[in-house]
């Protein structure tokens, strides 16, 4: 789908030029003449990709239409559009203005076509990347719907100011469909109810996913019983028309929707209390025969008229909580104080957030005394309730001390908030009270990888030493390490000496230098196979012809700061770049972090249907898991990466998944197995890739379980094939199961000697096994053995 870009000046030459240069790279174009235009038609015909705003336009300027633009994207909850200033005005006030308001560039006028495509590109590929990360983050990936933490988050604002219906919705007998139809099935049928769901709810309405088969959906505009009750009809309708579509019609399974309801803001519009009242609703259509609807009411939930004298969780909530939430930071006392901030720490622990401690002393100044000291310290205490949000909490520990609790805060905005506090008490009371404070910030992962302003620095590479010091001495005076280097060479071979976790945040590049120019060292800085190849340069260059800036963009420069430096167009431009690449590696983490949650959990998984198809064998329990780490060490001495390691690992656990269709009789006879009976076991290995096979999304774990009987002469089962057209990570796991199967006791011998195995293995080289793996199991062997006697020595 083409991009849309809108165009905005009050030059009629202006708008064709950057429309023919737009459509001719294939992009939807909409110009426009002034900024009152570009307000006016975006509520009617919504966001664009990007925004070319020019600057100097009559009756609104760029900065103001900018400045009205953010404010009604803020009133509508919508994302920040990516806005290019276009300008001919070269002083660099305007600049530094446009960076301080949070425009993404700047574009000169006249347009010069490829740096425009240029930075319009840049720009769109990180707002791109970003969102992708977001999504990944926050999107369920079989249903499309928001994930549990992302409903949460966006349910809270839609409950806050939205009228309708929040629903918790379970899909009623779901668990049959994965036990007799298998999971592939389970997943379409999931996938085609969260679509029922969609399309059952009003336009504009919001859908998550809980997990499993609870759903969780906010219908917007929703206030009548009647419309809750036709939702519900058409999703147990179509829901057993889409089962039957799906799995045949005699499907008879009794597939439906329960839903529980609530009304918001009839009930509240705090998101995890009327979560809760709403799954309340649910579990009464449940004990009533499900497929059906309950709205929450305060009447219906009522204690029984027997027993008034019990108080229910929400009465007891009642009393508990507060009536109204006033818009002021929470103050209590040393006793409350207590284990409220015990658990505040706990949960920023749990859920990596920030926070920082401030201790406020007050003495008085001279002149100031008695009742006026005592007004006054009563009088400060409700200052900072008035000046802190609700989230914080606030604490009187002596008549003058208080303590303040600042929650989800970056390490960067403290300071702001503490002197905010100071100033406008001074600007209001005076200085009649002596105010000295001491802080303490509490980070997260986050903050230490990422927002810790003092550890950010920048690599500056210039042959000439009076640049190499002004752009040295503009950046510490923002607080930024630099570090001074003279030619691409030194670039290079500092990046090569240098400690991946002490690479700068950006380089600052010359372009012109002797024996190897900026473009030289950019491009064999992006050849290094190392996250240094991803640190982001920007070219410093006193050259204007567009042919520079053009060949510095294509060959990947964030951008080009021209010389002689301005230093508040400098300090700007480069922490505008760090924050970016800043933000990007935040949301990068956090989807490493849940995907690493994810495989943890797929593993958990894995590791226990390993356990149940070992514990068939009375001879071998914990075989499986056994053989996966045998195989996994095997992997990391033959030098795979870390990852592959664990799919080594994962394939070894599930390589005996066959012997789930093999009898125990068979498995657990004592004496030798007749041919009939070893035809059965020679089954399992096609068995296993058959039931694994349903795995689309890892193929890969077929492979051990269908190939690991093979033999390297090719006299092995299932298909007899030989040498390396054994996968390899078959080759790896049949000489990790046979060293299982003669380190253990078996039904027809015990276990072997060391020795013996080694001489099994020696023996086998070239005909059962895979040379290059026996001998690496052999030495691993020797390792063990070397660890035990020193362990034996160290005793």
């Amino acid at each position: 789908m083409a991009k849309w870009i809108m165009v905005v000046d009050d030059d009629t030459a202006n708008l064709k030029m950057a429309g023919h240069i737009l459509s001719r790279n294939n992009m939807r174009v909409t110009a426009l003449k002034s900024g009152q235009a570009l307000l006016d038609y975006i509520p009617d015909k919504g966001f664009p990709d990007l925004i070319l705003l020019d600057i100097k336009m009559p009756e609104m300027d760029g900065f103001e239409t900018l400045k009205q633009l953010r404010s009604y994207e803020e009133s509508v909850n919508a994302e920040k559009t990516p806005v290019i200033f276009l300008t001919a005005d070269e002083d660099t006030n305007t600049e530094t203005r446009g960076f301080e308001m949070g425009v993404s560039d700047f574009v000169r006028k006249p347009f010069n076509p490829d740096v425009l495509m240029r930075r319009i590109d840049n720009v769109m590929s990180s707002r791109s990347e970003m969102q992708n990360l977001k999504s990944e983050a926050s999107i369920d990936k079989l249903t499309g719907f928001l994930n549990k933490g992302a409903s949460e988050a966006e349910l809270s604002k839609v409950c806050a100011n939205t009228t309708g219906c929040l629903m918790m919705i379970d899909l009623d007998s779901f668990k049959p469909v994965n036990d007799i139809y298998g999971h592939d099935m389970g997943d379409k049928v999931l996938l085609g109810f969260a679509q029922i769901v969609k399309s059952s709810v009003p336009e504009g309405s919001t859908c998550g996913r809980l997990g499993g088969d609870e759903f969780v959906a906010f219908a917007k505009g929703v206030v009548t019983d009647e419309v809750v009750a036709e939702i519900t009809g058409k999703l147990n309708d179509k829901v057993v028309a889409m089962a039957k579509d799906l799995m045949g019609e005699d499907m008879d399974i009794p597939l439906g929707a329960s839903v529980g309801a609530i009304y918001v803001p009839r009930h509240g519009n705090d998101y995890n209390t009327l979560i809760k009242l709403a799954d309340k609703s649910l579990y009464n259509v449940k004990k009533n025969g499900k497929h059906g609807y309950s709205l929450y009411s305060a009447e219906s939930f009522d204690d029984d008229e027997d027993d008034v004298t019990v108080p229910d969780i929400r009465s007891i909530s009642g009393i508990l909580g507060e009536r109204t939430i006033p818009d002021v930071a929470l103050q209590l006392d040393k006793d409350s104080f207590a284990p409220v901030y015990r658990y505040v720490i706990r949960y920023m622990t749990r859920n990596r957030i920030s926070a920082c401690k401030v201790l406020f002393s007050l003495s008085p100044a001279e002149g100031v005394d008695g009742q006026e000291y005592i007004d006054l310290l009563d009088e400060f205490g409700n200052h900072i309730r008035q000046s802190l949000r609700k989230t914080d909490i606030l604490m009187r520990y002596r008549k003058n001390q208080y303590f303040v609790f600042l929650t989800d805060i970056r390490e960067d905005s403290t300071n702001k908030v503490i002197d905010h506090i100071t100033d406008t008490w001074v600007s209001q009371m005076g200085n009649k009270l002596v105010i000295s404070k001491e802080s303490e910030f509490l980070g997260n992962d986050y903050e230490k990888n990422f927002n810790k302003k003092k550890s950010r620095s920048v690599l500056i590479v210039d042959d000439d030493n009076m640049n190499l010091q002004v752009a040295g001495k503009i950046l510490s005076s923002a607080g930024i390490r630099v570090t001074a280097l003279r030619s691409g060479k030194a670039l290079l071979d500092y990046i090569e000496g240098t400690n991946h976790h002490q690479y700068p945040d950006l380089i600052l590049l010359d372009v012109k230098m002797p024996e190897m120019d900026g473009f030289e060292a950019l491009r064999r800085l992006r050849l290094i196979s190392s996250a240094a190849a991803k640190i982001p340069v920007v070219f410093l260059t006193a050259d204007e012809s567009s042919g520079t800036e053009s060949r510095g963009l294509s060959l990947g420069a964030m951008d080009f700061i021209r010389k002689p430096f301005v230093p508040e167009v400098l300090s700007l431009r480069v922490q505008h770049i760090i924050e970016l690449v800043t933000l990007q590696n935040q949301l990068s983490y956090e989807v490493k972090m849940k995907t690493q949650e994810n495989r943890m959990l797929l593993i958990h998984v894995v590791e226990s249907l390993a356990a149940a198809i070992d514990t068939k064998d009375i001879y071998t329990r914990g075989h499986s898991g056994r053989v996966a780490e045998y195989a996994r060490r095997i992997a990391k001495h033959a030098g795979y990466s870390e990852f592959r390691q664990e799919e080594v690992y994962m394939m070894g656990l599930l390589h005996d998944v066959g012997k789930i269709g093999v009898p125990n009789s068979i498995i657990n006879k004592p004496a030798s197995l007749t041919d009939e009976e070893f035809a059965v076991i020679k089954k399992h290995p096609g068995m296993g890739a058959q039931i694994l096979e349903n795995i689309k999304e890892d193929p890969e774990l077929t492979i051990a379980a269908k190939f690991h009987h093979e033999r390297f002469d090719g006299k092995g089962y299932p298909d007899g094939l030989s040498g390396f057209d054994i996968p390899e990570v078959a080759r790896i796991i049949a000489v990790a199961d046979a060293f299982d199967a003669m380190s253990s006791d078996r039904s027809y011998r015990g276990k072997l000697s060391e020795e013996k195995i080694i001489e099994q293995l020696t023996g086998g080289r070239g005909t059962q096994f895979d040379p290059k793996f026996a001998d690496i199991m052999i030495s691993i062997m020797k390792e063990d053995k070397d660890l035990q006697k020193k362990e034996r020595d160290d005793e």
